[in-house]
């Protein structure tokens, strides 16, 4: 079971890393129109399609949702209809959508959306701003603007009041983990630039020490790790399991490394949550956690 989750959560870092490749390479144009108005039956393919949609008040329209998709409870009840790397095809249009809404590049799915008269919308979610202005567009596209609205207004507040809790601190060195071998420091997986996690370090108030990695997400060795010397170590995972034994055996196989300032200090922590790494409406969540990491009272 254990293995299974560890792949899963594999699977959300590469989904996230190609989504986010991807939109630097092309931005699609909708197969055919994608702003027809709010009277229709949409296909979500990636979970932050999915969380957004509902957040801004369209979820009653969505029939049907990438299988990655954890939240939010309701949508859990929609027909399931594959990946971003697999779309299950039969599915989508045995519920007969008139719009499918994507993330990214998605040559295949827009041809085939081309091919059935569906109208395709790919949004391009890459940095913690495009998350805002993306669900404004699929409010406009959608005719759910003022749900759009409210939606980024509660989001960009509770974003400004961490900015405001960190303003004139120091940084704090940072290193946000996004895959590891099962239990096992091995095959270490972490947030580099250019995304909305690394976004969130720098409003949290932190440094990512592994910036300079060539792409949003990648691989670090334990030898870069002790030379860049993070004061703090997060783990993210995004499956929502038990939090408590995730964090006792993330502090085990860490302390493997005692010279590292973030276990040196017992600083090493475990981000155990559905929103962990999905670029949608919950991105407050893991800025909130993030700043009581970084600058004080996150607890044991």
């Amino acid at each position: 079971m254990r293995n299974q989750v560890l792949r899963t959560a594999a699977a959300l870092v590469l989904l996230a890393g190609a989504w986010m490749l991807a939109v630097r390479l092309q931005r699609l144009a909708p197969s055919r129109d994608a702003s027809d108005g709010g009277d229709r039956r949409i296909v979500c393919m990636s979970p932050a399609v999915v969380e957004l949609a509902f957040a801004i008040g369209a979820g009653d329209r969505v029939v049907g949702v990438s299988a990655h998709t954890m939240h939010p409870p309701e949508a859990l009840s929609r027909p399931l209809c594959g990946g971003f790397f697999d779309p299950n095809y039969e599915a989508i249009l045995s519920l007969r959508p008139d719009l499918i809404v994507t993330q990214g590049r998605a040559e295949d799915l827009q041809r085939f959306a081309g091919h059935n008269g569906i109208a395709l919308l790919s949004l391009d979610i890459v940095g913690l701003e495009s998350i805002l202005t993306e669900a404004r567009r699929l409010g406009e596209v959608l005719d759910s603007r003022a749900g759009a609205e409210r939606l980024c207004a509660d989001i960009q507040a509770r974003l400004d009041a961490v900015r405001a809790r960190v303003a004139g601190r120091p940084p704090v060195s940072v290193l946000l983990v996004t895959a590891r071998e099962p239990g096992a420091l091995n095959g270490l997986q972490a947030v580099g630039p250019g995304g909305f996690l690394d976004d969130l370090i720098g409003l949290a108030g932190g440094v990512n020490v592994v910036a300079d990695l060539p792409q949003s997400y990648g691989p670090v060795s334990k030898e870069m790790l002790l030379a860049r010397g993070p004061a703090v170590v997060v783990e993210l995972h995004g499956e929502g399991g038990d939090a408590e034994a995730l964090l006792r055996e993330a502090r085990a196989l860490w302390a493997g490394l005692p010279s590292l300032p973030a276990v040196r200090d017992g600083r090493v922590y475990a981000i155990e949550a559905t929103y962990a790494m999905i670029p949608g409406p919950r991105v407050v969540e893991l800025a909130e956690r993030l700043v009581e990491f970084l600058h004080g009272g996150a607890g044991p």
